[in-house]
Formats: C-alpha cells, structure tokens, sequence
C-alpha cells in the first residue's frame, strides 16, 4: 500500500468515519442517523451476504420499486446524499450565481480531489476534472508527443474512446496502433498477459487498457501490465471506467501513468462530473487538449492544467466527492466483496436457469468483476427484450438481432440477493 493510500485510510478512521456524511458544503444529511456506519462498524453487518445490512444500504436510493437496476457499467443511480447535493447546488446557483456566492466552490471542489486522490492512492496535483472516462481518454490521446515509427499497444476490448480514438489520431500522426486479443479461456496472469508480451517492442510508446472490460467484464492484472510497459520504455493508460468504485485501487502502487475514469458508473457518482489522474513526473509530456481563461493559474497546479475547460457545473464536483465519502463510509472492500457476491451468484443462476446460454465473462484465478456478459441462443432477440425489460422491469444492456440475445447485467449495493435469483426466471421466461 502507498503512503498517500495509507495516510487517506488513517485520516477517514480518525476524522472523517461516522461524520463522513456531515462535512461542510452541503445541508443534505443523507442515512439518518449515520445507521450504515454502525453496522459497517459492526462484523457480522458487513459480511457481503448478511442482507440486513444491504437492506439499509438500499433505502439511501431512490430507484423505481419494481426497477431491477443492473446497468452499472453505462450508468447507475446516485444515492441521496449526492443526489441531493447536486439539488440543492442546483437550485443555489439559480437563487444567485454572482461571482462572490460561486466564490465557495473552489475550497469545494479542492475537497474533492483530496478526497479522489486521497481513496485512490494518489496526491491532489496528480487529479484534474473532466466530464467523463471519454473526455479523460481524449485528453492523453490527443496530448502525447506520438509521430512515424511510434506504435500504440491497445486491447481489442477497450472501449471506443480508447480504442477508434487511437486510430483516429494515429490518421493524423502517423504513428502505429497494435491490437492484441486475449485468450478465450484464461487460467493464470500469463494467459492474460502474453499477448501483450509478444507484441510489444521497442517502438511502443504507450500501453492503453481497460481495466475492465465493458464488453465481457474480463479483468486485466493493471499492475503488471504497468511493469510490462514500463520494462519496455512505454507509457500506460488504465481506463478505469469499470474499476473505479467497484475494486479498491491505488493508483501509486499500481505505477500506470494515466487512469480514467467516469463518475456515474461503479462510483454512484453524478452525471458529467470526473477526473483524469496523471502521475506527476509525466505531466509535463502531456499537453492539455484546451486552454481557456484561468490558464495561468491552473498549469502550475500540476493535472489541473486538463481541466481549463472553462465554465462547470461546480456543484457537480463536490457531488462527486460526496459519492467518494458515501463509499469510504461503507468500506470500499465492503463495496467490493458484496458486488463479487452478487455477481457470482447471479452467475451461477443464470448457468442453471438458461438454455442455449455462452457466458462471455471469462476470467483468470483469482479474478473478478462486476459484469455478467452471456449470449442466448435459439429465441426471437427483440421481442425477448423488451418482454425482460417491459414486463419484468430489468434494467440491463440487453438487446440483439435475429435469435441472439446479447445480455450484460451488472449488479451494485442497491441491489439484493433475491434479485439475482428472480433474474434469471425472468429471463428464462422471456426467451
């Protein structure tokens, strides 16, 4: 563990624990009576399947009753303490948005990146804010120094913005993009990592992956892929858009250069609100993608100088740092094992429950994540979706052409165990 991970860890056991929810900027008081902490506190209420406990996890969201939410990998929703917070900074700044009221929100949005930087393993100057795991991914892009006889290592399972974003470019650059597969069926760390052993070289300049795959849930080992880029001259990208509130990271122990994220994923965070993490020693070979007024100020803060984007829904960054306190208060670990839970009993459901099903999701030993990803065969696609969704109230990615469904479920805290039972009935129903 870093030591900026390891003073964040102290700092929350001592000041911020059950008072997480009461610092200044907001009058929200989300979980009355600060109920989560006591039972986080407690042994027997953080076990990942003791369903009392996640019971009362549930009530601080505000999801439609019959709503079976499984999209965490597009988009989840918030609970109150950050809903409520960007309400009520909302309806603020309408009451009066002069320079001297929006004045507060610099020390709010510094709160946020300590506290970003702080669960992450990271230091504040090495976070800047951006809209989106997108945006962040375009900033190194199209900032990197990259020109003829340059190659660009990348997954063929990152998402568009780290993957036709790189091809985009190299059309203007002139530089090579490489693409590696993985193997179908993985054992160990090296079945993930050979590929990408093979096809690197001397000419690499960049490793970009996702941490998480969105399109099969396949988990990379992050801090071995940094070494292997870093073993040969190459700077790494992590695009952490499925990582970054479900798995507990830090960022100076993983050793990657770059690490993107999104805030209305894994993290319950809000809409259009996120960050871009560059490692200090690298900011000064990546340029920002705009410069805008407060310039001058911003490129001597370090990652600060990736966000001059000019006017932001401020409120919306200290949102994002509530829905940073709203985990640290539960236990990232905690987040972590009960996702895993769900997952893998969802899983095991819809192995037992589904004809014609190939689940997709393949992982090494001693790997995880959040996403269930299967094909069903032999049914009418179209017409079994919408039955899932408009009869059953499943929120998923779940569509596809002619006889093959395309399923991606994701489940998250909100969600109870007896609803990864009832899934896979109601999808067998359907098909």
């Amino acid at each position: 563990m870093s030591q900026t991970r390891r003073n964040f860890l102290r700092k929350v056991g001592t000041s911020a624990g059950i008072s997480a929810l009461v610092l200044s900027g907001s009058s929200s008081m989300a979980l009355a009576n600060v109920n989560v902490q006591t039972m986080a506190n407690a042994s027997e209420g953080a076990r990942p399947d003791d369903e009392i406990f996640w019971d009362k996890v549930r009530e601080e969201f505000i999801i439609e009753k019959k709503l079976i939410m499984m999209n965490a990998a597009n988009m989840a929703p918030t609970p109150k303490i950050v809903h409520e917070t960007v309400i009520e900074h909302t309806k603020d700044m309408e009451m009066n948005c002069s320079f001297q009221n929006r004045g507060k929100y610099s020390d709010l949005t510094q709160k946020s990146r300590e506290y970003i930087a702080g669960f992450l393993g990271a230091d504040t100057d090495e976070i800047g804010f951006v809209r989106n795991t997108s945006e962040a991914n375009n900033t190194v892009i199209n900032g990197l120094d990259l020109g003829p006889g340059d190659e660009v290592l990348i997954w063929d399972q990152n998402h568009p913005c780290n993957n036709i974003a790189w091809h985009q470019r190299a059309e203007r650059l002139g530089f090579k993009v490489v693409t590696v597969s993985t193997d179908k069926k993985l054992n160990t760390v090296e079945d993930l990592l050979r590929p990408f052993k093979v096809a690197i070289n001397s000419n690499t300049k960049v490793l970009a992956f996702s941490h998480i795959s969105n399109q099969t849930g396949t988990t990379l080992p992050a801090k071995e892929m940094t070494t292997l880029a870093h073993n040969h001259g190459a700077k790494c990208l992590v695009d952490g858009a499925q990582s970054f509130g479900y798995l507990d990271i830090d960022l100076h122990d993983m050793g990657c250069d770059f690490y993107t994220s999104s805030g209305q994923k894994w993290i319950l965070g809000p809409r259009e609100a996120s960050f871009l993490y560059v490692k200090r020693d690298i900011q000064a070979e990546l340029w920002p993608n705009i410069v805008t007024v407060g310039w001058e100020r911003s490129k001597v803060n370090g990652a600060q100088k990736y966000e001059s984007l000019g006017q932001r829904d401020d409120g919306r960054l200290w949102a994002l740092g509530r829905a940073v306190e709203f985990h640290t208060m539960i236990g990232q670990t905690k987040i972590e094992a009960r996702i895993n839970y769900l997952a893998n009993r969802l899983t095991a459901n819809m192995k037992s429950k589904i004809p014609h099903l190939q689940v997709l999701t393949e992982q090494a030993n001693g790997f995880n994540s959040g996403i269930f990803v299967g094909l069903i065969s032999k049914t009418n696609a179209p017409e079994a979706a919408k039955t899932i969704y408009n009869k059953y109230r499943i929120s998923g990615a779940i569509g596809g052409r002619d006889n093959i469904l395309r399923i991606r479920l994701c489940p998250h805290i909100y969600n109870s165990a007896e609803q990864m039972d009832l899934i896979p009935d109601y999808v067998a129903a359907s098909i």
